[in-house]
């Protein structure tokens, strides 16, 4: 089983790596704006990709049912988040179809685990953190953007599968990530309290956490 669990996990790696650099740095600024940071080199995004593979291989090899769609979701978390945190855009072209590429895998998971009430309540968990981040982007001043709302929606379907246990440590985790690294930077005086943070990092970072936590 790990055997299997450590080719899809290489498999993940070999698509991933020749690919990476490039998704993340030809992600444009909004408005022809100049990127807050430069892109990632390829070897730190490399470091990056294989860190969080082998995390989540570790922890899910008893599932290799399950691995494909969260193997999938690391790669790209980890490119959504260089590209947040370089030009404050969580693209739909990434986020979109991979609603489309969860709902397979994770079909594909119920199938082999003969799970239906897994799939229904990802489903399920990915509409309501939808919803919930959706009402918070309509408050004033709440900070968040309709990607981070998009992307919530994703991260919140993978983590209903695990469980509502994982879904609300992670959505938790997420916005306490956020809101500290807004405090450290308005106490350091690098932001503004009307600048806009990357919140697509820590929403992915509590997501992570919340499959090494709960996916054992």
């Amino acid at each position: 089983m790990f055997g299997l669990s450590l080719l899809m996990a290489l498999v993940a790696l070999a698509v991933a790596m020749p690919v990476g650099h490039r998704v993340v740095a030809g992600v444009p600024a909004p408005d022809g704006a100049e990127p807050h940071r430069a892109a990632p080199g390829r070897v730190a995004l490399g470091i990056a990709t294989t860190v969080v593979v082998a995390a989540v291989t570790t922890v899910l090899h008893r599932h290799p049912g399950w691995l494909p769609a969260y193997l999938y979701l690391g790669v790209v978390g980890v490119w959504l988040a260089a590209i947040d945190v370089r030009v404050h855009r969580l693209p739909d072209h990434l986020v979109l179809p991979s609603y489309s590429v969860l709902a397979v895998l994770f079909g594909a998971a119920a199938l082999v685990d003969d799970a239906p009430d897994r799939l229904l309540r990802a489903v399920l968990a990915g509409a309501a953190c939808w919803l919930a981040f959706l009402a918070l982007y309509r408050l004033p001043g709440a900070g968040l953007g309709r990607g981070d709302v998009k992307l919530v929606g994703l991260l919140g379907g993978a983590l209903g599968w695990l469980g509502w246990s994982s879904v609300v440590f992670g959505m938790f985790a997420g916005v306490v990530l956020g809101g500290v690294a807004a405090l450290v930077l308005l106490a350091a005086r690098r932001a503004g309290w009307h600048d806009r943070l990357a919140y697509g990092p820590f929403l992915l970072t509590g997501t992570l956490l919340a499959v090494l936590a709960g996916g054992g």
